[in-house]
């Protein structure tokens, strides 16, 4: 990863929402590959602004019995929130805050003022207690005009912590969030 996507300390708005239970690494690693994916946009020509709803979520389905494969697997990481199906069941949050892309460094900070009308988002579900655990998948929906012109998009991000702190070890992008199909 370049030097310049490099991401300073959480935006207050994150670090005054997590719990002790919550690993701080995984959501800068979080927040650093997402701004990674936000920039890509930019570099195609995006000139709208990038929100993201980042949030942690506590109550995922059957974390023990579904599994997204990928990189030796992980609990799939979706949840009982709105959508039409297993795979299509947007996580609830606990609790979330807006943050908006500053495509100057890139990375996220909190918005000068809130989002309005017509702007391209990301809406990011981050399990919590992560401070006990030694990977996490995280469910990211991009909203249409962001990574595919006509429809949303679900990506995957699987982390593992080791020695050296949280990477990221997997992703995985679905096709149309209205015709997700089980990821492998």
């Amino acid at each position: 990863m370049p030097p310049d996507l490099a991401l300073p300390a959480l935006p207050a708005a994150v670090e005054e929402r997590l719990g002790a239970g919550d690993d701080r690494g995984l959501w800068e690693e979080v927040l650093r590959v997402v701004a990674e994916d936000a920039s890509v946009l930019l570099v195609k020509g995006r000139s709208s602004r990038l929100y993201a709803t980042v949030g942690a979520c506590s109550h995922w389905l059957r974390p023990h019995q579904s599994r997204w494969t990928a990189a030796g697997g992980f609990a799939l990481p979706t949840g009982y929130g709105d959508g039409e199906g297993l795979l299509r069941g947007i996580p609830n949050l606990d609790w979330s805050v807006i943050l908006e892309f500053d495509h100057d460094r890139p990375g996220w900070a909190s918005p000068r003022q809130a989002p309005a009308k017509r702007f391209d988002s990301v809406r990011l579900a981050v399990p919590s207690r992560t401070a006990r655990h030694a990977q996490a998948a995280v469910h990211a929906t991009w909203s249409r005009g962001t990574l595919d012109a006509k429809n949303k998009r679900i990506v995957f991000y699987g982390f593992r912590k080791s020695a050296e702190g949280w990477k990221l070890v997997a992703r995985h992008q679905h096709g149309p969030a209205s015709r997700s199909k089980r990821p492998g």
